[in-house]
């Protein structure tokens, strides 16, 4: 990046700590952007946007760059933030923002435009974690696998594809996978030849409160190789997908590809050696006396808590697909 590709070049420091100095991204471009600078120099791109379009999923900790959200100001406007730490990452920062910048165009709303910021910046966070290969490990593999399942044969069917992929929320950090409305699906994928249980990352996951409804739907994935009948890689599903939701919907596409860049899929990287065999999938309903660990069971202050459920003793609260529809077409989100 030369001096004049450089959009904070010239932009002086502010005098003091609790204001910015800024520019526009580009006068045309129709959400809020500013390149900015603050007291210490730092280099920052701001996202301007109404507070009823603030993310409702956890902010990204990246390494070498803050991730902030503001306060709402007197007119209700909140600053979505990224601002550079390692000044020595100034160039590819500078590709991040851009990226983000560009890929924001497509959004039909404020709210959609904050999100594919944080979706970008997700995929920088999964970069930086990845190591050289950039491929997700095999049980990152199965956990994108069971989303993408759910997608396809539940929620594409029944939801536009536009609302079918906005539901989807596990890629940003979301404590569900999906929410449509008050409606939750957790999804969970687990090797067939295992012992019957599934892996639980936190006390939220399974927690029904507040919820009109939630399901539990859980995947079996087995090891294959190429020569098994039936086998796949997750950027087969993926691509799978992403064909039919550009069929029905292209600005949908976009959005699903952005959620794919947050989750660390790049479909184009060769999955080859990582082939999987579905098996048998079931659906739970999940309720206050199903067998989990929520935030009330516990004092305040515990949190992060990680612990597994045993399938054999979920099958009171087993359902099919036909349950899960009803409750959803009941509540008028039918596409």
């Amino acid at each position: 990046m030369t001096k004049n590709d450089d959009p904070w070049e010239g932009l002086e420091p502010p005098p003091t700590a609790d204001i910015i100095n800024a520019k526009r991204v580009e006068a045309a471009h129709q959400w809020n952007f500013y390149w900015a600078r603050s007291a210490d120099r730092r280099c920052l791109l701001v996202l301007g946007h109404d507070q009823s379009a603030s993310p409702r999923t956890r902010l990204p900790v990246i390494r070498g760059i803050d991730v902030s959200l503001s306060e709402p100001d007197g007119s209700g406007q909140r600053m979505l933030t990224l601002r550079l730490q390692d000044t020595g990452q100034r160039d590819i920062f500078h590709q991040l923002c851009l990226d983000i910048v560009e890929s924001t165009r497509t959004a039909r709303a404020e709210r959609e435009a904050v999100e594919l910021m944080l979706a970008r910046t997700w995929r920088w966070h999964h970069l930086l974690r990845g190591g050289t290969s950039g491929l997700l490990s095999p049980e990152e593999q199965k956990g994108l696998i069971g989303e993408l399942l759910v997608l396809e044969r539940i929620l594409l069917p029944e939801l536009s594809a536009f609302d079918a992929v906005a539901s989807w929320r596990g890629p940003l950090g979301a404590p569900k996978d999906f929410e449509i409305g008050r409606i939750c699906i957790e999804a969970k994928a687990r090797r067939g030849a295992a012992e019957p249980h599934i892996l639980i990352s936190s006390e939220h996951q399974l927690d029904p409160s507040g919820l009109g409804a939630l399901f539990l739907h859980v995947v079996d994935l087995s090891a294959a190789t190429e020569e098994s009948k039936d086998a796949f890689s997750v950027a087969d599903v993926a691509s799978r997908l992403h064909q039919r939701i550009v069929e029905a919907d292209a600005s949908a596409a976009d959005q699903f590809d952005a959620l794919l860049v947050a989750s660390g899929l790049d479909r184009q990287q060769d999955y080859s050696d990582f082939l999987w065999l579905k098996g048998p999938d079931r659906l739970f309903r999940i309720d206050e006396a199903f067998p989990a660990i929520t935030p009330a069971a516990f004092p305040s202050g515990v949190r992060s808590v990680r612990y597994s459920v045993s399938l054999p003793d979920c099958e009171a609260w087993k359902c099919g697909d036909e349950d899960l529809l009803g409750v959803l077409r009941s509540a008028s989100y039918g596409g």
